[in-house]
């Protein structure tokens, strides 16, 4: 029985390439070409600063006492009536308290009181209610013209011409594969 081998020889093909640059040229003109118009921007402003109107001071001046008559005798009548009632509730109590014996409180006891009285002592600040202010409020009115470019352009300041690229490829060397069946030993001088 005979023995074969294969013996393969095989090539790449190689693909070649042929081409032609393209060429671009542009010719332009723009410096002749166009004319500029402009106006500029306007802006008005019309400015009206806010006013006061009136300023009330009836009531700081009413609270460290030079209020207008109407308003003072107001005040002084509801003083007067707080006063009067108090002394009558101060006059009821010593009463009583003189009613009631079983306590042990004389009339010396009460006049040593209204001799030396205590007094309660308070710092404040006045007035306490700030003036009223009325004011019309102030505005800003504006308007804008808007400024404008106008520029007229040559309708073809470049000129641009082109030559396409060409490229050709083609087939340089063919691919190519040699198959041939060998006996075993044939191409083999010694043996081992």
């Amino acid at each position: 029985m005979r023995v074969y081998t294969l013996d393969i020889k095989f090539s790449f093909g190689e693909l070649g390439i042929d081409y032609q640059k393209g060429n671009m040229e542009i010719k332009k003109d723009i410096t002749g070409g166009f004319d500029l118009k402009k106006s500029m921007p306007e802006l008005y402003i019309k400015v009206e600063l806010p006013r006061i109107e009136k300023i009330d001071l009836e009531a700081p001046f009413s609270e460290i006492g030079l209020a207008d008559m109407p308003e003072l005798s107001r005040h002084w009548f509801y003083e007067a009536r707080d006063l009067t009632w108090q002394a009558v509730e101060r006059i009821a109590q010593e009463g009583d308290a003189l009613g009631a014996i079983e306590k042990g409180i004389s009339i010396s006891d009460l006049a040593e009181l209204k001799a030396f009285p205590e007094k309660d002592f308070n710092v404040d600040f006045i007035p306490k209610t700030p003036p009223e202010v009325n004011f019309r409020e102030g505005k800003v009115e504006m308007s804008l013209k808007e400024g404008r470019v106008d520029v007229c352009v040559n309708p073809s300041p470049v000129d641009v011409s082109y030559e396409y690229a060409r490229v050709k490829p083609f087939l340089k060397k063919p691919p190519y594969i040699k198959i041939k069946a060998v006996k075993v030993g044939e191409y083999l001088d010694i043996r081992i």
